[in-house]
């Protein structure tokens, strides 16, 4: 309770003085819109272009370095680090750390009501083979992660984990992983190949800085699409990507169906076949407001447990059962589109998104999934640098899994955030959740929480 008590002072005092707008970051699409242009002159950048974006798990194909010179030290709490920042960028290394404290609780509902403590510290390193000396287009970047503390998700019996950063790279241990290792390689400028240990979440640079998984939404749903719930968080993959003049972006993966968080993951590679990814990403203008549309695939060409989830969600113990299955799929379409621009700096305004998918329902028990979420710039004025979302989920078992354990039933539930500046590499964000768990006849769930996010 003492972060609540900190945290809650802290916002008073900034929120009494006026606050500059948080910086901009970069989009990792592959197509330039209105998301990628930058704020007119004299115009602070509040808007973190693309941060509030439910991502598919592919890698995006490299765009055009946003920080030819470094990222702005703007951006983190030490600024540039006495110049070491902008020092060693030039020479090809960069590296990120952010330290998450949160403190979260079931309130009503659930199957307990407590609050609990929890930390996330991640490290990302990341090398440019170019500026190295080495040779051009190539890419390395490391992902470190530690999970300390607990979260709720047991106490609030929901399925779709209501704090997804504290759910990895192990939900209920104390631990440092490895859980990305990452070689990126460029062909020509429209196609490339990558590989090593991904990270479905957060393993390269233009995801960590692009979408830090501790900067908006807490819950699953509105982080991942979980009806690819069988995709595993950390395993050796190699994929590539081509970028047409035209038509839509295309990437493919092939990835090892054993999720590795805490080893290299070759001792288990190939011994249950491999997932096969597909992807095609087109961009939009509807009504001359950028956006763009997802269309993917996911197949595992191994046996899998009936019902048995892997992941991203938790199914409770006796839900799986013996007998497995050959072969599973997931098909997932996502649509993201700028609902408003401010005409003075279109790197702020307000966004939808919308995340569905189909499973097969066995040996995957996610049959259907859908979430809709709104994400934009604070109206408050003087609080152009904050953010707020709210968003709805519905989570859709499948009936061969609810007959197969009684009381299991679709999951609904809301989320709503409110992300504060308070300083250069400081956020502090309120955040309210409302889930009817899967398992009935449990209560719904009321829990409030609150994160402080320290970017150095």
């Amino acid at each position: 309770m003492r972060l609540l008590t900190t945290a809650v002072l802290l916002g008073g005092m900034f929120l009494s003085g006026s606050t500059f707008g948080q910086e901009v970051e970069p989009d990792a699409v592959v197509a330039p819109s209105l998301l990628d242009r930058p704020a007119g002159s004299g115009v602070s950048s509040n808007f973190d272009v693309g941060q509030e974006t439910p991502r598919p798990p592919i890698t995006p194909p490299p765009v055009p370095d946003p920080y030819p010179d470094g990222p702005r030290s703007s951006r983190f709490l030490l600024g540039d680090a006495f110049g070491l920042r902008s020092s060693w960028e030039e020479r090809g290394v960069s590296f990120y750390v952010s330290s998450t404290q949160f403190e979260q609780g079931v309130t009503t509902g659930g199957f307990r009501q407590a609050f609990r403590w929890g930390s996330k510290f991640d490290m990302l390193a990341h090398l440019d083979s170019g500026k190295l000396g080495l040779w051009e287009g190539g890419a390395f970047d490391l992902f470190v992660e530690s999970r300390l503390g607990q979260s709720v998700d047991g106490f609030a019996g929901a399925f779709s984990p209501t704090n997804l950063a504290m759910f990895f790279p192990v939900s209920d241990a104390q631990i440092t992983a490895i859980t990305g290792l990452k070689f990126t390689q460029a062909i020509t400028e429209r196609s490339g190949i990558f590989f090593g240990k991904l990270n479905a979440l957060n393993g390269d640079r233009e995801k960590f800085l692009s979408y830090p998984l501790t900067s908006r939404f807490w819950n699953a749903a509105f982080n991942f699409n979980l009806t690819l719930d069988r995709y595993p968080y950390s395993a050796p993959g190699a994929g590539f990507y081509v970028v047409p003049e035209r038509g839509p972006a295309l990437a493919f993966l092939a990835l090892d169906s054993y999720d590795s968080p805490r080893t290299s993951g070759f001792e288990n590679l190939g011994r249950n076949g491999l997932f096969l990814y597909a992807e095609a990403t087109q961009s939009t203008a509807f009504f001359g407001l950028p956006g763009r549309q997802i269309l993917a695939g996911l197949y595992g060409t191994g046996s899998f447990a009936d019902l048995a989830p892997a992941s991203f969600i938790e199914l409770p113990h006796g839900a799986a059962s013996a007998p497995e299955k050959a072969g599973t799929w997931t098909l997932l379409w996502n649509i993201e589109q700028r609902l408003w621009v401010n005409p003075d700096a279109p790197d702020r305004g307000l966004g939808l998104y919308v995340q569905t998918g189909l499973g097969d329902g066995n040996p995957n028990p996610i049959r259907w999934f859908l979430s809709v979420a709104l994400c934009g710039n604070s109206p408050l004025p003087g609080r152009e640098g904050d953010l707020f979302g709210v968003g709805f989920y519905d989570l859709g078992l499948s009936e061969q899994a609810k007959r197969q354990m009684p009381g299991l039933r679709d999951e609904p539930g809301v989320e709503l955030f409110y992300n504060m500046r308070l300083a250069p590499g400081c956020h502090l964000t309120p955040d309210l959740q409302v889930i009817q768990p899967g398992l009935a006849p449990v209560d719904p769930a009321l829990l409030l929480g609150v994160r402080l996010k320290l970017d150095f």
